[in-house]
């Protein structure tokens, strides 16, 4: 079984694989024989009441790996109710089984835009076919999934997936499957409690192994009649008698008293330790997990590891939740049953526990957990506090979600009392775009601001002054068109704000600066953020800096500046842990790479970003990923799930008034239709924008301020035109969007218009017109080449690049090394046209010093976890530099790159 990989590094371990547990008691043979005559059909269904040993049995089946088949395991829980969570982690679950599994499941980018379910069943029904092998999902605790649309979404899953996949479902009650079909089909295996009852040999093997004595055979009847094979019962009766000389008579007083469970735990369990393990249970139970040293902290002794250690060797309800046992938890029944008898004999010092439990999980780095004990706690004043101390670290991660969760719990007179909290909350309610909630926070904040609610004195006029410059970062990411917004000098008075939000605000207006296509003061005020968070450890406002610099560079034809700063911010990024950070470096870099026609590794991190762009929260970088994806399905002929993934994002942006994204989305449906020759799909997709409409009115009748939405809704219309047959308005409408680009050194959009323009004259019938277009365009981008996307919007591009070579038309040969790497799309090969490729002239990119690092150690034959360990980086990190030094190389195997390396380094480079 694979090893848990990078990309399901966001997923909680301990979901994916069955509970650890100190040993699996006894064998259940008939059981386990039953699951395996059970596993060749659909499904094997396991249902019983808590307490019949339901996971006990999967997990032994599991681990003795009684099939030859890989198996998934997902142990579900009361958060698997959110559609995106469940699908998230039933992927992540198959693809630990099975690595080349290759559904994705987008997480909803909004609490008010739904995940829609025939989405993500249709997701992972077609990457189950594909699959074509067989397999075994095991989900557990599958009761705990009320959702009615969920559970029937599962069960369209199960009643359709393929053959070869095989399900195993441990529930306690009868789920709301489809399950006569299945019946009647003999596709349904199913075992129930009384499968699952514990007959007399593996009672007796039970005691043995509890008791430390043999069980005499009345004995054994005895329970088992009396507890008619329940298995917690019988266990809770074993552990009991264990401590007697006399086990026959402990074993019938304690099965006597098994017709109230509380009562016999407090009789014959809980009373029967002494008064330190009783009392270490009952207060330890205030904690959902619980290990030495936090049980120190909550009853102020210092053997707490040794307490947890006899409590497992004693099998007293707690199961390790690592495999180095050093985190526990108790079983769900005893803790229910622990903490309600710490109601009745502690409830004075419930308070203070949940506040010790508080201080030692904000002191360890568990900053939720510290706060769920805190306002447990009803401390108010700490709750204040600690979540002060949180959100301003949260901030610098780009942790907005959770800051809006923790800030909801306060009351409206908390949250002004506290400044950190009221700007902390508005900032991420503006950086999330819930603007229409921000612009309501705002206004009540200054009307209580107004009322006095916040006492005179240096920190209310502060306040006054933060909610100002709140107002004008509101007004900039409200936006919805680029010239619209607030000028950039309106921004003053950055020295009398802390530094973070200073920063933030620079941020913001080079972001503004960005949509106003300023690039050089873009530039500017990006480096100005930078230098403002200096030393303040901010690498969410970095790496969003280092992302708009690098859109800068590559709107002004600087595209191997741009593709370092991408590659530089991932690799940062890359050092820590999937959050939103890594998310925006991630979807940054798969751009990139698309660009680059590197598309096998665009995809790659676009499928690992797609279940965390919720975390971003930014319609950029959820729409950059879907574009990406979008442009890699169409390129391999895959319209139907391109179509799929466009029509699922103009879902959420129309949901969220984007209508910047919205244009972008029309562009891509039409050229879809392009593609697919639709013409009718393509009159719909045009009349549902209103792009006949906006032409009668003249709307790209004369070149304007360039505005991104407008140039991508006009791009569409000419393409509509071009597809009629009206060339010369084609013509017209293009020229009109170039010489706005060109006004504002849009250099990258007016060399993607110029190869639009030339397609049109090529088309009308205009070759030298067409030549000379394209000849301007690629003057534009003469060191680097049109990017991957210039042809991807621009069908028909290729056919005038090769015609203008054949015929010596080209005032500009090629780079060798782009022709090579777009050979898939200008069809250069051994019988290509030489024109189009100019004759090297310089050697292959440069190294930089961390991949001649790389090159060295390669070189000495050493291995990817050699070279990782050499060189003291992360092996992701090392695989990454690998990847661009084949590529620098223009190798594709290790012994070419080897050859390439020993040769650089005979020559000292």
């Amino acid at each position: 079984m694979a090893p848990l990989g990078e990309h399901l590094s966001h997923l909680l371990p301990t979901k994916l694989c069955p509970p650890q547990t100190a040993s699996v008691l006894v064998s259940r043979g008939e059981a386990l024989r039953k699951m395996d005559s059970g596993v060749g059909g659909k499904l094997v269904l396991v249902t019983a009441p808590l307490g019949w040993g339901k996971t006990t049995l999967l997990t032994q089946w599991y681990r003795e790996a009684r099939v030859p088949h890989p198996l998934a395991w997902l142990s579900l829980d009361e958060l698997d109710n959110a559609p995106e969570r469940f699908f998230s982690y039933l992927v992540g679950a198959i693809r630990r089984a099975a690595p080349d599994f290759d559904a994705y499941i987008a997480s909803q980018l909004d609490a008010q835009v739904e995940l829609p379910l025939d989405h993500a069943t249709s997701v992972v029904l077609r990457s189950l076919w594909n699959l074509g092998r067989e397999l075994v999902v095991v989900l557990d605790d599958f009761h705990v999934l009320r959702e009615r649309a969920l559970v029937k979404a599962f069960s369209y899953l199960l009643d359709h997936s393929p053959p070869h996949v095989h399900w195993v479902v441990a529930s306690r009650n009868l789920p709301e499957l489809d399950l006569a079909k299945l019946k009647l089909t003999e596709q349904l295996v199913t075992l129930d409690s009384r499968d699952l009852s514990m007959d007399g040999e593996a009672i007796r093997e039970l005691g043995q192994r509890l008791c430390e004595a043999e069980l005499a055979l009345e004995d054994v009847e005895y329970l088992r009649s009396h507890t008619e094979g329940w298995v917690a019962g019988v266990k809770l009766a074993l552990l009991s008698a264990g401590e007697h000389a006399g086990v026959s008579d402990a074993l019938r007083k304690a099965v006597g008293s098994n017709r109230d469970v509380a009562r016999y735990l407090a009789d014959a369990v809980l009373r029967e330790q002494s008064p330190e393990v009783h009392e270490f249970l009952v207060l330890s139970s205030v904690v959902d997990h619980l290990n030495g040293d936090l049980c120190n902290a909550l009853l102020g002794i210092t053997h707490g590891p040794a307490l947890l250690a006899n409590l497992e060797r004693a099998q007293l309800f707690i199961q390790p939740l690592d495999t180095q046992h050093q985190w526990y938890r108790y079983h769900a029944l005893f803790l229910d049953f622990l903490r309600t008898q710490l109601a009745c004999d502690f409830g004075d010092r419930i308070p203070q526990l949940h506040r010790v439990a508080s201080a030692w999980f904000a002191e360890h780095g568990q900053p939720e957990e510290a706060l769920k004990h805190a306002f447990a706690s009803g401390d108010r004043s700490w709750c204040l506090e600690l979540l002060a101390r949180c959100v301003e670290a949260w901030m610098r991660e780009g942790e907005m979600a959770l800051v809006l969760q923790w800030t909801a719990k306060l009351t409206p007179e908390e949250v002004i009392r506290t400044p950190a909290l009221c700007v902390a909350n508005i900032a991420c309610l503006i950086l999330s775009r819930r603007l229409t909630q921000a612009s309501s926070m705002l206004e009540d904040a200054r009307q209580r601001l107004a009322a006095g609610q916040v006492e005179s004195g240096p920190e209310r006029e502060r306040l006054s002054r933060q909610l100002g410059h709140l107002t004008l970062f509101h007004a900039v990411l409200s936006d919805s068109a680029a010239g619209a917004g607030p000028e950039l000098e309106a921004w003053a008075g950055f020295e009398e704000l802390d530094v973070f939000l200073a920063g933030v605000l620079l941020a913001a207006k080079a972001y503004h600066a960005l949509r106003m296509s300023r690039f050089d003061a873009m530039r500017r005020l990006a480096l100005s953020a930078r230098e403002t968070l200096h030393g303040l450890n901010s690498p969410f406002i970095t790496c969003y800096t280092d992302v708009l610099v690098a859109l800068a560079d590559r709107a002004q034809g600087n595209m191997k500046d741009a593709a370092e700063r991408c590659e530089a911010a991932f690799e940062r990024a890359s050092l820590g842990r999937r959050n939103p950070v890594w998310v925006n470096a991630a979807t940054a870099l798969a751009n990139t790479r698309y660009e680059q026609n590197r598309l096998d590794e665009a995809e790659a991190l676009c499928i690992e970003a797609l279940p965390l762009l919720q975390q971003a929260q930014a319609f950029e970088t959820f729409t950059t990923a879907y574009f990406v994806l979008v442009r890699i399905k169409s390129i391999r002929g895959k319209y139907a799930e391109a179509w799929q993934l466009l029509d699922y994002l103009h879902s959420v942006l129309e949901v969220s008034h984007q209508t910047r994204f919205l244009a972008h989305v029309c562009g891509e449906k039409i050229r879809l239709c392009l593609l697919e020759q639709a013409p009718a799909r393509m009159k719909a997709v045009a009349q549902e924008f209103g792009l006949g409409e906006r032409m009668r009115r003249g709307e790209w009748s004369e070149r304007r301020v360039y505005d991104e939405t407008w140039e991508q809704l006009g791009l569409a219309q000419a393409w509509v035109l071009m597809a009629k047959g009206r060339h010369g308005k084609a013509h017209s409408l293009l020229e009109t969007l170039r010489a706005s680009a060109h006004d504002v050194g849009y250099v990258s959009r007016e060399s993607a218009l110029l190869a639009a323009i030339a397609v049109c004259h090529w088309r009308a019938g205009d070759s030298a017109a067409a030549f000379a277009a394209l000849n301007r365009g690629i003057a534009l981008v003469q060191r680097f080449g049109f990017n991957r996307s210039v042809f991807d919007e621009t069908p028909g591009l290729q056919e005038v690049i090769v015609a203008a070579a054949s015929q010596r038309k080209l005032s500009h040969g090629l780079p060798s090394r782009y022709a090579a790497r777009f050979q898939d799309v200008l069809s250069v090969g051994a019988d290509g046209p030489p024109e189009l490729v100019e004759a090297p002239s310089a050697p292959l990119e440069p190294l930089t010093e961390r991949e001649l690092q790389m090159l060295k150690l390669l070189a000495q034959g050493l291995s990817n976890q050699e070279i990782s360990e050499r060189s003291n980086v992360a092996l992701s990190t090392t695989k990454w530099h690998l990847r661009n030094v084949f590529a620098k190389l223009d190798v594709t195997t290790r012994t070419a790159a080897i050859v390439k390396a020993q040769e650089r380094l005979q020559r000292n480079l």
